[in-house]
Parts: C-alpha cells; sequence; structure tokens
C-alpha cells in the first residue's frame, strides 16, 4: 500500500504513514510528538488525572514526573517534609495514571506503575517512622524501585501498542 501524501510505501495494517503522519484512513494528519507544548504537557495532566486509558508520550510524562520529583527534594532539604508528603498524598493518583499511560505507549502493562506506588509509599512512611534503621531501608529500596521504574519508563514510544488509539485498537 502506498501514503496517499508522500507517496512511501507503508504495511496494509498501518493507518498512519510512519513518514509523513498521514491518516490514510480518515484523511487527516496527526500531531507529531515534538509539537507538544508544556502547557499542553500540564493541561493533558490535570485533564486526564484520573485516567488511566490511552497513552502519555514522554516528554508528557517526563516534563510533570520530574517536577514532582524535584519539589519533593527541594521541600525535603528545606525541612518541610510535611508539605512533600501532602503534595504526593494529593497528587498520588494522577501521577499513577499518568505513569500507566506512560507504560501504556511503550507497549507495556500498566501493572507495572506497582513499582511507582511502591516509590511513593515507602517515601512517605519514612517520615513517620522512628527507627532508623527502618527509615534507611525504606528510603534505599524507594530509590531502587524508582531506578527501576525509570529505567522501563525511558523506553521510546510504541506506535504498535495496543493501548494507542492512534492506531485504532481504542475506538
Amino acid at each position: 500500500m502506498y501514503c496517499k501524501k508522500c507517496k512511501n510505501v507503508i504495511k496494509d495494517n498501518e493507518y498512519y504513514c510512519p513518514y509523513c503522519g498521514y491518516n490514510n484512513k480518515k484523511g487527516e494528519e496527526i500531531k507529531n510528538d515534538n509539537e507538544i507544548t508544556i502547557k499542553k504537557c500540564i493541561t493533558n495532566f490535570f485533564v486526564n488525572s484520573f485516567n488511566a486509558g490511552g497513552v502519555a508520550t514522554r516528554k508528557e510524562f517526563w516534563l510533570i514526573y520530574l517536577f514532582f520529583i524535584v519539589i519533593t527534594i527541594t521541600l525535603s532539604l528545606v525541612n518541610l517534609n510535611y508539605i512533600g508528603v501532602i503534595i504526593n498524598i494529593i497528587f498520588f493518583f494522577p501521577i499513577m495514571c499518568l505513569t500507566i499511560r506512560r507504560y501504556h505507549d511503550t507497549n507495556k502493562s500498566g501493572t507495572f506503575a506497582i513499582l511507582g506506588a511502591y516509590f511513593k509509599t515507602g517515601y512517605l512512611f519514612s517520615f513517620f517512622t522512628s527507627n532508623t534503621t527502618i527509615k534507611y531501608i525504606l528510603i534505599v529500596s524507594s530509590v531502587i524501585a524508582l531506578i527501576i521504574e525509570l529505567i522501563l519508563l525511558s523506553y521510546p514510544t510504541n506506535e504498535n501498542s495496543k493501548w494507542n488509539p492512534v492506531n485504532g485498537y481504542l475506538d
């Protein structure tokens, strides 16, 4: 099959041209990942706060996720841990939904988001324990879970993801 716009050869089951992004099924173009602005990332995060379906681009995920990590670390460094805990509790489910959507974009199950949940809860519980050994175990295991999750989420977008609505799987 040939793309109707750029005339490159594409697979018969591909609706979107991998070269130009033209939708050969409906006759419309899709936006490139580079066109997503910071404002659109923030808007998508708040609009889809409790929506785990669909996908989240790499740019959308990292912008929001790193912002919350920087806020948490900054509050921890200036001894405002309880404000950081409150922020993490408020945004726990929205960040989890964002993480699940990012796993979907890499064609992995959102079940891997449990690693992120362990990171958040281990970090939060470390402030409420007085035993320093338990506190350090919680913090170290949380950091290990965070590193594993960040490695899993660093994979590029998989256009053939079964959760990607662009492919027509979630019409």
